[in-house]
């Protein structure tokens, strides 16, 4: 899933070879930062839960990925309408942090959608992400679902304003409170039926663990 040496083709025809040797390397380190903070959430809160960590951890992976991404060209940022959080878009593209599993040896495509791809991903997905190949057909009379009706034109409108033609990109990491970050990988998927992830095209970032390195 990539290659190990530097960023891929796929990546370069995306974000060009500059940008794109650069998110591989901060965006790994952003979502470790994140972790890292969560986890002096949970120590500072004493407890032997991870009601500390889960909130602060969810919040950061948005914060922190800004932080470390925001001087680098063509990045800006969307606080989508509602949302506590606000959304890096770097050349066009929605960078959606989503933790899919607690341990590294656990490959994204392989997860079912919990309630860690929460609503406003979802959404996204269903915008701006990669078209579905197939669509399960409506039977005739049946009425749309709270989910299916919801407007959503006011999400569509502040990402447009901040971007033309955007385009989604999950970026998925496995952690959990004690070993910190553990796998960061990235790629395109269509959400099929709001269960479901139709994968395109996946590939890891370089992560081998310890304390994250500084932002630039």
């Amino acid at each position: 899933m990539g290659d190990p040496d530097g960023p891929s083709q796929w990546s370069v025809e995306k974000f060009g070879l500059p940008l794109a040797a650069a998110l591989r390397t901060a965006v790994p380190a952003a979502l470790a930062r994140a972790v890292e903070l969560a986890q002096g959430a949970r120590e500072a809160s004493e407890l032997d839960t991870d009601h500390a960590f889960g909130p602060v951890r969810w919040k950061q992976q948005y914060e922190v990925l800004h932080e470390y991404l925001h001087d680098f060209p063509d990045v800006v940022d969307v606080h989508p309408p509602g949302a506590q959080v606000r959304v890096t878009i770097c050349r066009g593209h929605l960078l959606l942090p989503w933790r899919y599993a607690t341990r590294g040896d656990v490959d994204m495509r392989n997860v079912r959608p919990g309630r860690d791809l929460n609503r406003l991903i979802r959404d996204l997905l269903i915008l701006f992400g990669p078209a579905p190949s197939h669509e399960e057909i409506t039977l005739p009379m049946m009425p749309l679902t709270p989910e299916e009706a919801r407007d959503r034109s006011a999400l569509r409108e502040a990402v447009e304003e901040s971007t033309d033609e955007p385009r989604v990109l999950l970026v998925g990491f496995a952690c959990n409170s004690d070993e910190g970050l553990l796998r960061v990988s990235w790629g395109e998927a269509a959400l099929l039926g709001g269960n479901e992830l139709k994968w395109g095209h996946v590939e890891d970032l370089p992560w081998r663990g310890g304390r994250p390195a500084a932002s630039s």
